[in-house]
C-alpha cells in the first residue's frame, strides 16, 4: 500500500512538469514610510511549510524557494501592530505597520527607563511615525491631541515668548512656571532658571518617540514632576539610518531637519541638526492692532552630537546640545533670545546581580530680552526694560535596579545646582535714558534620594510603592533677603489588577511638591500693559492626589478611562493686586488651595488594516477653595485651564499614501485669577498627506487650521489670537532604501 502511494505521487510530478520555485521580496515600513529595521516577515504557502526571516537595516526582505501563486504574508516588529496580507509571489510588496494602541505600549518613563518594573500610570506614547504624520508644526502643537496637555498660553511656540511656554497637566496651573518635569533622553529640558520649556531643543528627525507620564511622579523625579512627566526620546545608535526633512509653506516659514547615526565594532555615534525661520503672524487681534504690530517671528538653530562605546556588559557615552533662537514679540521694541549649550554623559553597568545607570551633565544659558509700555491705540511704545539673564547649571543621578523573581527593586540619588543672576536696565518714563544697571537673583541646590519597589503577590495583581526624600536650598544673591531651605518626602503608591484578558483596572495614591523657580523669586516681567512681579518670599507648592482607572482592549478596539482628584495647597498664581486703566499689575504669590478634578476618556478603533480611528475627552474642574491666603479667589476657576479638551483623528493607510485628519475643541478658560478676562471655546481641523514616491523618498502636505478659525489667546485688555490657517509642503528621506 505504501509503494503504491510512492508511485502515484511519482507519476504526479512526473506529469505536471517541474516546479518553478518563486520569490517574495519587499520592504517593512512605519506609517511614515520609514524602513523598519528588526521586523520579522513569515510567509505561508497554501501547501508547504511557512518561511520567515528578520529585516535589517533597510527594513528589506527576500523570501525564495515558495511555490508560485497566492501566499498570506505576516509582518510584526517591536513597538508595532502585526500586519497580514494575502500577496502573490514574484510581485515587490510594501507591508506597512501601525504602532501599538496606547494599551499595547511599554512606557519606561513611568518606570524611570526600567521596562522590567511596571506602574499603573496613565501615558500617551506619541511614536516617530505619528508625529512626522501629525499637522502640527511643532512638538507642543503635536502634544495638544494628549489628554490633559496644556500650555500656559494657547499659542504656538512659533509665535508665544518662551517664558509661557511651561506644561500643565490635569488643571495643575497659575504661573507660567512649568509643573512637569520635561525630560530628553533622560537629561531635563526645562529651563534651568525659569522652569519653561524650548520645544525645539531637539531636532524633529531626531525624535524616536514622545512619552507622556500623566499624575504625579515626585517619588522618581522630584519636584520638577508635580503634574507628570514628559520625555523625548530620541533614536538609539547601533544601527546605520539616516533621516531628514525639508519643509516650507505660509508665512514664510522654513525647517530642514537631518539625524544620522551609525556603529562600527562596538563604537556608535549619532548627529541631529535642524534649522527653522518663520515670518510669523501678527497676534494682536485685529481690530485692536495699531502701527506699533509687526509679526511675532523666531529663528533658530538645534542640534546634537553623540558618541559612545558599548562592550555588552557595559556601555558609556557622551553628548554635546546647543540651541539657539531669536524672537520678536509682536512689536518692534519687544524682543528675546536663547543661547544654550550643554554637555552630558551617561554609564550604565551590571553590579549585585542588578543594573546600573549613571548620569551627568552641565551647561550656560543666556536668556535675553526686552519690554515696552504701548500707548494707547497702539500706535506708539516706549522701551521700558531690557534683561540679560546667564544661567549656569549641573546635574548627577544615579539608580540601579535588581528583579528577584517577582519582585524588583530600584534604588538612586541625584542632584543638582542652578546659578542664575538677571542684569536688568529701566529706561526713564520722560527721556527714555538707560538707569543704572541693576542685578538680582541668585542660586539654588537640590540633593535627593529614592527608591521604588514592585510586587506581584498574585497572577493578576501587580503593587508599586515607591519614595524620595528631596532636600532643597535657594540662596538670593541680595543677602537681604531671605535663604530658603525645605525637606520633602513624596511618596506614591500604585496598583494594577487584571479582571481578564480584556478588562483590568489600576489606581495611584500620591504626594508631590514643587519649589519656586529662581524666576519667580526674583525676576518680574511685562507683556503689553500687564506687569507681572516676582516674590522672593515665596514658599514651595503641596499636592496630594489620587487616580484610578479601567483599561478594555478587544481585537481591535481599545479604550481606558481615568478619573482624578489632585489638591494643591499653596499654590503659586499671578494674583491681581492693582488695576488701572492703564496698567495691571500682579504679583506671584502662595495663595489658597487648587482643587483639580475630572476624567479622560482615550479610544483607539482599528476596523482594518487600512483604517484607524482615535479619540480623547479630558473634562476638569480646577477651581480655588480654602481661602485664607486669598478671599478673593475662592470659588473661582484657575487660570489657564480649559473645562474640556475633545479630540478625533482618522488615518487611512494604504502601501503608499497615508492620510490624516485630525479635530481638535477646546473649552472655555481665563486669562487670570479674578475670571474678569474670559478666553472662548475654539475648535481647529488639521489634516496631512503623504504620498511614497520610491523606497526612502516622500512628499507630504500638511495643513493646520483649515478653517482659519481665529481663537482667543490672551483677553487682558487687549486680545491676542492663534495661529491661522497654515499650509506646509515638503519632502522626507529615509536611509538606507
Amino acid at each position: 500500500m505504501r509503494l503504491l502511494r510512492v508511485l502515484i505521487a511519482s507519476a504526479t510530478v512526473l506529469l505536471a512538469g517541474p516546479v518553478t520555485a518563486a520569490e517574495l521580496s519587499g520592504i517593512v515600513v512605519d506609517s511614515a514610510g520609514a524602513p523598519i529595521p528588526g521586523a520579522t516577515v513569515t510567509a505561508s504557502p497554501v501547501s508547504g511549510p511557512a518561511r520567515g526571516l528578520t529585516t535589517v537595516d533597510d527594513g528589506l526582505f527576500r523570501l525564495t524557494n515558495l511555490p508560485p501563486g497566492e501566499v498570506k504574508v505576516q509582518a510584526s516588529a517591536p513597538g508595532f501592530t502585526e500586519t497580514v496580507m494575502q500577496v502573490t509571489t514574484d510581485q515587490p510588496v510594501r507591508l506597512v505597520l501601525q504602532p501599538y494602541s496606547f494599551v499595547e505600549n511599554v512606557t519606561v518613563t513611568a518606570a524611570r527607563g526600567l521596562e522590567n518594573l511596571a506602574t499603573a500610570a496613565s501615558t500617551t506614547v506619541l511614536t516617530s511615525a505619528e508625529l512626522l504624520l501629525s499637522p502640527a508644526g511643532s512638538l507642543d502643537d503635536a502634544l495638544r491631541a494628549t489628554p490633559g496637555f496644556t500650555l500656559f498660553r494657547r499659542s504656538s511656540s512659533r509665535v508665544s515668548n518662551p517664558t509661557t511656554q511651561g506644561v500643565t497637566l490635569r488643571g495643575l496651573s497659575g504661573s507660567g512656571a512649568s509643573r512637569t518635569m520635561v525630560l530628553a533622553d533622560g537629561q531635563p529640558l526645562n529651563d534651568p532658571f525659569g522652569s519653561w520649556v524650548y520645544w525645539n531643543r531637539v531636532p524633529q528627525a531626531a525624535v524616536e518617540r514622545v512619552e507622556v507620564v500623566r499624575g504625579a511622579t515626585g517619588d522618581l523625579y522630584g519636584a520638577d514632576a508635580l503634574g507628570g512627566v514628559v520625555q523625548v526620546l530620541t533614536f538609539e545608535p547601533g544601527r546605520t539610518r539616516v533621516r531628514a526633512t525639508v519643509d516650507g509653506g505660509s508665512h514664510d516659514t522654513y525647517r530642514s531637519s537631518i539625524f544620522g547615526g551609525t556603529e562600527f565594532k562596538g563604537f556608535h555615534g549619532t548627529v541631529a541638526s535642524e534649522w527653522v525661520r518663520t515670518d510669523g503672524v501678527i497676534t494682536i487681534a485685529p481690530e485692536a492692532r495699531g502701527s506699533i504690530d509687526v509679526p511675532a517671528n523666531s529663528d533658530y538653530n538645534s542640534g546634537f552630537v553623540d558618541g559612545g562605546y558599548n562592550a555588552g556588559h557595559w556601555r558609556a557615552s557622551g553628548r554635546f546640545s546647543a540651541y539657539s533662537e531669536d524672537r520678536s514679540n509682536g512689536t518692534t521694541a519687544q524682543l528675546n533670545s536663547t543661547s544654550w549649550k550643554q554637555v552630558s554623559g551617561v554609564a550604565a553597568g551590571a553590579a549585585a546581580g542588578g543594573g546600573w545607570e549613571a548620569r551627568v551633565a552641565g551647561g550656560k544659558q543666556t536668556f535675553q530680552q526686552s519690554f515696552s509700555a504701548v500707548a494707547a491705540g497702539r500706535g506708539s511704545e516706549r522701551l521700558t526694560t531690557e534683561q540679560r539673564t546667564p544661567t549656569t547649571f549641573s546635574t548627577f543621578g544615579g539608580q540601579w535596579v535588581r528583579a528577584w523573581g517577582s519582585r524588583e527593586l530600584l534604588v538612586g540619588a541625584e542632584g543638582k545646582h542652578t546659578n542664575g543672576i538677571v542684569n536688568q536696565v529701566r529706561y526713564a518714563f520722560a527721556t527714555g535714558a538707560p538707569g543704572a544697571p541693576t542685578q538680582f537673583g541668585g542660586a539654588e541646590s537640590s540633593g535627593s534620594g529614592f527608591a521604588r519597589v514592585g510586587l506581584t503577590p498574585l497572577d493578576a495583581l501587580t503593587v508599586v510603592a515607591g519614595a524620595r526624600v528631596d532636600v532643597w536650598r535657594s540662596t538670593p544673591s541680595d543677602a537681604m533677603l531671605v535663604q530658603h531651605r525645605a525637606t520633602f518626602f513624596s511618596p506614591r503608591v500604585s496598583a494594577a489588577y487584571s479582571l481578564s484578558d480584556e478588562v483590568s483596572l489600576q489606581a495611584s495614591a500620591y504626594k508631590a511638591h514643587r519649589t519656586p523657580t529662581l524666576n519667580e523669586l526674583h525676576r518680574g516681567f511685562r507683556v503689553g500693559n500687564v506687569v507681572t512681579n516676582p516674590n522672593p518670599l515665596l514658599d514651595p507648592e503641596h499636592l496630594s492626589g489620587f487616580e484610578g482607572g479601567l483599561l478594555f482592549a478587544r481585537n481591535r478596539t481599545s479604550a481606558r478611562v481615568t478619573a482624578f482628584w489632585n489638591s494643591l495647597n499653596g499654590a503659586i498664581t499671578n494674583v491681581t493686586v492693582v488695576t488701572t486703566p492703564a496698567l495691571i499689575t500682579r504679583e506671584r504669590q502662595n495663595t489658597n488651595t487648587v482643587r483639580a478634578s475630572g476624567f479622560e476618556l482615550e479610544m483607539d478603533v482599528r476596523p482594518s488594516q487600512q483604517w484607524t480611528f482615535g479619540g480623547v475627552v479630558s473634562v476638569t474642574r480646577s477651581r480655588f477653595s480654602k481661602a485664607p491666603a486669598q478671599p478673593a479667589l475662592q470659588g473661582l476657576r484657575t487660570p489657564q485651564v480649559p473645562s474640556y479638551q475633545i479630540g478625533g483623528t482618522a488615518t487611512y493607510l494604504n502601501r503608499a499614501f497615508t492620510g490624516s485628519v485630525q479635530v481638535r475643541l477646546v473649552g472655555e478658560q481665563f486669562d487670570d485669577d479674578l475670571n474678569l478676562f474670559a478666553l472662548r471655546h475654539f475648535g481647529v481641523v488639521d489634516a496631512s498627506f503623504t504620498q511614497a514616491l520610491r523606497q526612502g523618498v516622500q512628499l507630504f502636505v500638511a495643513v493646520e487650521n483649515m478653517l482659519d478659525a481665529e481663537y482667543d489667546v490672551g483677553r487682558s485688555r487687549v486680545r491676542t489670537v492663534g495661529w491661522p490657517r497654515t499650509l506646509r509642503v515638503g519632502a522626507r528621506l529615509f536611509l538606507p532604501q
